[in-house]
């Protein structure tokens, strides 16, 4: 609420400030928990496509779009894998995706051995990184690594692409303030 003075026959002009909490986890936008993905075991694609949804329970879970050998990328997983005892202890999935198959051969998993147990591959198949991008009006979905927390309800409640620093705790922060 703002007090002004309007004065008679005088035009009065006042800037609309919309006000949000800075500490407060909040709905930044929608995402279809229902996408489908090719989950992977091995080295091998599991061949048959599953919903976020079925892989990941009713509740809050986190997808990532991953750029195999980069650098963004790495940091990004190594800033999780700093937070791997948290993460484990929040118990929802963390469904990391892969642009192609021919990028998840290319993935050395044993270079991030402390990867949350909560870590599911995939192959993103149904375009979720494009799904992402629009409906977060990102600058391009090849710009990767890309990180959202969401829920079955459809709501994304953190965003984050391409190079950022601390990552593994700016999704505990909001995970924190679920």
């Amino acid at each position: 609420m703002a007090s002004f003075d309007v004065t008679a026959d005088k035009y009065t002009e006042i800037p609309l400030v919309m006000r949000e909490s800075k500490d407060d986890v909040q709905v930044i936008g929608s995402f279809n928990s229902e996408s489908l993905f090719t989950p992977v075991s091995g080295k091998d694609a599991a061949g048959s496509k599953q919903s976020l949804l079925e892989a990941c329970g009713r509740g809050y879970f986190v997808v990532g779009i991953l750029g195999v050998n980069q650098e963004p990328t790495n940091h990004a997983l190594r800033d999780i894998a700093a937070l791997k005892a948290d993460l484990q202890k929040w118990g929802r999935k963390m469904v990391l995706l892969f642009p192609s198959e021919a990028q998840y051969q290319k993935f050395a998993v044993e270079m991030f051995p402390e990867l949350p147990s909560t870590v599911i591959y995939g192959i993103d198949t149904d375009g979720i990184a494009g799904q992402i991008a629009e409906n977060m009006k990102l600058r391009h979905k090849d710009t990767l690594p890309i990180f959202i927390i969401a829920d079955t309800f459809n709501r994304v409640v953190f965003v984050s692409q391409g190079y950022t620093i601390g990552l593994g705790e700016q999704l505990m922060k909001t995970v924190k303030g679920l």
